[in-house]
């Protein structure tokens, strides 16, 4: 029988709740061993690694040598050139598919590479004048069904980044246009993530895409109603977001969860300091409510909130320290700060594996 690939912490997992088993004699004495020889972990493929390096250096290779040669070819040749250049390294991909599906991976790749260049390269050949940034999103919606077709995780990745660069425009952080169409990209990834085999990376930039258009729209109400100088708006939001993620655990995928503390993080972070309120004493009595409930996850078995707390603690630490001591003593209780979160973040681990995320 074949040997089953998992990961390195999947196998890990699994041998722990093997012996667990093993030692409260639900299984049988050495069946956990038995087990165990049905697995094996993945290892990173040197063929592959060779081939997707190598369809990376052709693509730019071919790219660079097209762009330096570009004021001397013709409209007209440049334009058939991109085509060539795009369907013959699809049909290729798409003739080795069955013998050689590495190397025809890898040609999908260089096929990919060809559209977003040739997107470029087409807008300054007809001097369009578009904003660069739409591109990117053009580039996202033409490789989008070539991710579906191969069930591919690296294409789809790739679109979602590119969306997100789209969505960081000027335009929209600050607040001058609403980007509504993207909802459909964001949509469309999201299902094609779970439909071609779910992916943690593209999970977690599908949901920084949905979160930055929340930004977008926030940024759009803020510069209408001229709130600029109150940066509190934006915080008090993605702290409501981040957590309902939290409180989401268990009817949504784990990452997600990762993502809301990560946000209602950096939220709780930025709204701790006394700028970012209307009325300067405000941030005291919010900062003291966050950390009773980031203490409450705490007691709940959160390993993530543990590096929140530190964080806050130490952002008071340094905000307070540099106004009543010595440079030296700031940098050396900070150490022993640090070293003191690091030796009870390992000892949490340690305590409860089974308890804490």
């Amino acid at each position: 029988m074949a040997k089953r690939i998992v990961k390195q912490h999947e196998l890990n997992f699994l041998k722990r709740e093997l012996r667990f088993l093993e030692d409260s004699e639900i299984l049988p004495a050495g069946k956990a061993n038995e087990i165990d020889e049905i697995y094996e972990v993945q290892r990173l493929s040197f063929t592959k690694t060779l081939l997707y390096v190598g369809s990376i250096l052709i693509g730019a290779g071919v790219l660079s040598f097209i762009a330096s040669n570009w004021d001397e070819i013709g409209k007209t040749a440049k334009l058939l050139l991109i085509i060539a250049l795009f369907v013959a390294s699809n049909l290729a991909g798409f003739k080795m598919e069955r013998n050689y599906p590495k190397t025809s991976k890898s040609l999908y790749y260089v096929g990919v590479l060809v559209f977003g260049a040739g997107i470029f390269l087409v807008e300054q050949m007809f001097h369009l004048g578009t904003n660069s940034q739409n591109a990117f999103l053009w580039w996202s919606l033409g490789i989008l069904p070539l991710a579906w077709v191969l069930r591919d995780k690296w294409i789809l990745l790739a679109s979602s980044f590119f969306v997100l660069k789209y969505m960081l425009d000027g335009q929209y952080l600050e607040g001058i246009n609403i980007p509504y169409w993207t909802l459909l990209w964001i949509a469309a990834i999201y299902l094609l993530n779970e439909k071609i085999g779910f992916s943690k990376v593209t999970g977690f930039v599908t949901g920084l895409l949905s979160l930055a258009f929340i930004g977008t729209v926030i940024s759009f109400f803020v510069n209408r109603y001229d709130y600029t100088d109150f940066p509190y708006v934006y915080g008090l939001i993605y702290l409501a977001l981040g957590v309902a993620l939290v409180l989401s655990r268990g009817r949504i995928r784990d990452i997600y969860v990762v993502l809301g503390y990560l946000v209602h993080g950096a939220a709780a972070l930025l709204l701790s300091f006394e700028d970012t309120w209307p009325i300067d004493w405000m941030y005291i009595p919010f900062s003291v409510i966050y950390v009773l409930y980031v203490l409450y996850l705490i007691k709940k078995g959160s390993l993530l909130s543990i590096i929140i707390l530190c964080v806050m603690i130490f952002r008071f630490y340094l905000d307070l320290s540099f106004e009543f001591l010595p440079k030296s003593f700031v940098f050396i209780i900070g150490g022993f700060l640090l070293l003191g979160f690091g030796f009870y973040f390992e000892k949490q681990r340690k305590k409860g594996v089974s308890v804490h995320e």
